[in-house]
């Protein structure tokens, strides 16, 4: 008489701090997919699964692989991809998220580039990139190495950016430079989260995004890559 097969319990992987579940099995290869479903994306590239919590920076991310080479003005990312989206009505201000910087609808001076809040914000995530730089370095992983002194590299730029001899704060020309480092610091947020669950789509993306007051991916035309969204 056969005896009983031994059951075992599954439990799913938690979800980190990032507000990532990695899957952590391989998956056979097939098309790659950054799609929605609810409150999560579901991620693949080259055969490995991961989900993450929703985020502005992976809709930003959706809408820039859904068209490979076009650019796209920050302001229409954050119209979600409408050019229509650009003007804002007088008299209303743009909404800002936490630790966003809000959008004025005109072209004046829009106070300074990072306030108080927002530079200790950045101060504490190079702290934290520093360890993680560190821990990558100790443990041979160049793909969660890269992700982190990438995004070192840009939040220093940025505090370098803000502040002008003396310590004084330098003013934004304009709404648009606002929504400039908005969309830039959600893009690399996703694509830090990214590059800690699957180090190969995080070289990708580091390779192919381009941010700025236009953003874009570009991937190279030799090595066709198609995403389903």
């Amino acid at each position: 008489m056969a005896l009983p097969r031994r059951c075992r319990a599954i439990t799913a992987p938690p979800i980190t701090q990032a507000g990532t579940r990695q899957i952590l099995r391989r998956h056979p290869p097939g098309r790659n997919r950054f799609r929605r479903e609810g409150e999560y994306w579901t991620v693949r590239y080259e055969g490995s699964v991961a989900r993450l919590k929703d985020a502005k920076g992976l809709r930003y991310l959706a809408q820039l692989l859904g068209h490979p080479g076009r650019e796209f003005h920050v302001i229409d990312l954050e119209g979600g991809g409408s050019p229509a989206a650009r003007p804002a009505p007088p008299g209303v201000r743009g909404g800002a998220g936490p630790g966003e910087l809000r959008l004025r609808p005109d072209l004046g001076d829009a106070g300074e580039l990072l306030d108080a809040p927002a530079k200790a914000a950045y101060k504490a995530r190079l702290d934290q990139l520093a360890a993680e730089l560190a821990e990558a370095e100790r443990f041979n992983d160049p793909g969660r190495a890269a992700a982190a002194a990438a995004e070192r590299d840009f939040l220093v730029g940025e505090l370098a950016r803000a502040v002008g001899l003396g310590g004084r704060d330098r003013r934004a020309a304009s709404h648009a430079e606002r929504a400039r480092l908005n969309v830039t610091r959600a893009i690399r947020a996703a694509m830090a989260n990214l590059a800690r669950a699957n180090p190969a789509l995080g070289r990708h993306l580091s390779a192919t995004i381009r941010t700025g007051r236009y953003c874009s991916y570009t991937p190279d035309p030799r090595a066709p890559i198609t995403w389903e969204l």
